[in-house]
């Protein structure tokens, strides 16, 4: 399936005001910049700190990313998945990017945002990513999506992909173990949208649906541990593509990630403080948690009857129950002291905070280095327009595909350099020219028909060997890519402290060790009774990692995903 070369990875560091810009010396990789920036509110060795990353594409001209791989020292603390409650927050992430809907240019701009909370790693339970038709007399499983795994089908508060495996993943990467995932689900023009990543042990071999990353990233265990990348079900040998309303996945594309190093969670019931109604009175695994919809959870709601006992501001202080930090004691000023997000009016010790749960820790004061793999889309006649938007893939365009009827007279999203008839007063004008059910700017052969397979035509439905993002029936070399690979590899060194001899942190006994087995536990939903005296410490660097993976995922695989739409398998 196509978007082998799509798959990204991410694995970042804490860096304060770091800027890593991508430039290139010769013509091909000077159109493939890409700028990450990297923020630590705290470099003190084996402490935590929240970390900011700003992550993309700025130049409309340069092409698209085709993957990213990044490794973050074996030193850095992360802890296991399996020591986090499932469904904790963990992170959050905004991206903006540029899109080309049905035959525009790249002209219409997406903002989208993801929260992320910590997700099975169990493979024992799973959920499929597609729409399973529903039993005769079964009605809509609950849930606002209509894919499985945005449903609640089990009731207990959390979406499918949460607290159960997607099946789909071992179909990208192989058979391999990850000892960390989350996972964040936004729904983009009312439709579920899934963002994953997973961490995995140093020296990891992935089995990858082609070949482009696997030559490309290094299986060297020194290089650190490897954070796989996964929107949606991109990569999947499974996947049938379809046309769609996105013809175009453009730059700009930029991402901004603001992750905590720690979270506040009094009652381990995997829902912070911030969002827990009753934070100290943890909530059941299954079963309605609100049966009056009054946004005030029952276990603490005095009246949860649903016929008598909505009541939307409970203790009637201004501030409805969703937002109050305190929502049976009135507290108009809503003041937290100690920033754990209880409110005063009812907190235990408004001086200390309740809760705190630490997601990764820094290493040993030490240099450390960290490497990262970039890679840009082809361009198989060197137009500067990448394969993915490039309508005549092997002829130099008359016009800017991102630039409304630019070479384009009749505006069928046909360039001039290949369309048989660019004359819109002589009917040219014909927005599917092969007339295969694809949009020619979304069609991999927009002249060649490959919009279903069957006996005669074996490779349709927008069939791609070799990945180059030119259909199988219009491919010159099917086996082989066309157009040159922009790698951009870079190295950061990285001072924690004020330097010496380094190593992993001494205060987190939950990180995962680099030898360690990375086959999870069985993990419980119920309420973690662990609490930061008795764990050792804190552990900062997981979402340090978190973070970065998930910048690399919205800015890379935001845009592979929509190119699987434009280019299929």
């Amino acid at each position: 399936m196509r978007a082998k070369q799509l798959l990204a990875w991410g694995a970042v560091v804490g860096i304060v005001s770091f800027l890593l810009v991508l430039a290139g010396t010769d013509k091909a990789n000077a159109d493939f910049k890409p700028e990450l920036k990297l923020t630590l509110t705290n470099t003190q060795p084996e402490t935590t700190g929240d970390l900011k990353i700003d992550f993309g594409i700025r130049d409309p001209k340069d092409v698209n990313f085709g993957g990213v791989v990044s490794f973050l020292p074996g030193d850095f603390g992360i802890v296991r998945g399996d020591k986090i409650p499932i469904g904790e927050p963990v992170g959050n992430l905004d991206a903006l990017a540029t899109l080309g809907l049905i035959n525009s240019p790249c002209n219409q701009k997406l903002a989208v945002h993801f929260d992320f909370v910590n997700a099975t790693t169990d493979k024992s339970s799973t959920v499929s990513f597609k729409d399973l038709e529903l039993e005769a007399g079964q009605t809509s499983a609950k849930g606002f999506g209509t894919k499985d795994f945005a449903e609640d089908k089990d009731g207990n508060g959390l979406l499918d992909a949460i607290d159960h495996w997607p099946e789909f993943i071992d179909r990208v990467t192989g058979n391999v173990q990850p000892f960390r995932r989350s996972a964040g689900v936004a729904t983009v023009a009312g439709i579920p949208v899934l963002l994953q990543f997973l961490i995995y042990n140093p020296g990891t071999t992935f089995d990858l649906p082609g070949e482009d990353l696997e030559k490309l990233l290094p299986h060297d265990p020194s290089y650190g541990f490897p954070t796989i990348v996964l929107l949606q079900d991109v990569g999947d040998p499974e996947i049938e593509p379809e046309p769609g309303p996105i013809t175009d996945f453009c730059t700009p594309l930029t991402s901004t990630n603001i992750a905590s190093g720690k979270v506040y969670d009094a009652d381990r019931d995997g829902t912070d403080n911030k969002h827990d109604s009753c934070p100290y009175d943890a909530h059941p695994v299954m079963g309605t948690h609100d049966a009056d919809f009054d946004f005030l959870d029952s276990q603490c709601d005095p009246d949860d009857n649903a016929d008598t006992g909505k009541n939307e501001d409970q203790d009637s202080d201004g501030t409805d129950n969703f937002a109050d930090n305190c929502p049976l004691v009135a507290n108009p000023d809503q003041k937290d002291t100690d920033g754990d997000g209880i409110g005063d009016a009812c907190d235990k010790d408004p001086a200390k905070p309740d809760g705190e749960l630490d997601l990764g820790m820094n290493p040993q004061a030490g240099k450390y280095t960290f490497n990262i793999f970039t890679v840009g889309q082809r361009d198989a006649d060197n137009d500067g327009i990448m394969n993915s938007m490039d309508t005549c893939p092997y002829q130099p365009n008359k016009g800017d595909s991102t630039v409304l009827n630019s070479g384009d007279a009749d505006g069928d999203g046909l360039d001039a350099a290949c369309d048989p008839n660019d004359d819109p007063t002589s009917h040219g004008t014909n927005t599917d020219q092969d007339a295969d059910g694809y949009l020619n700017r979304q069609d991999n052969c927009p002249l060649v028909p490959n919009g279903q397979e069957s006996k005669d035509q074996p490779t349709g439905n927008q069939h791609d060997a070799d990945f180059d993002q030119i259909g199988d029936v219009c491919d010159t070399s099917p086996d082989t890519p066309d157009g040159e690979l922009l790698v951009k590899t870079l190295t950061a060194d990285v001072t924690i402290g004020a330097g010496g001899a380094g190593g992993p942190p001494t205060n987190c006994p939950d990180c995962e060790k680099p030898t360690d087995d990375p086959a999870p536990k069985k993990e419980s939903l119920s309420p973690n009774p662990q609490t930061k005296e008795d764990n050792g410490g804190s552990d900062t660097t997981t979402y340090l990692i978190i973070g970065g993976a998930i910048a690399a995922a919205v800015v890379v695989l935001g845009g592979g995903a929509t190119l699987l739409l434009r280019r299929g398998r």
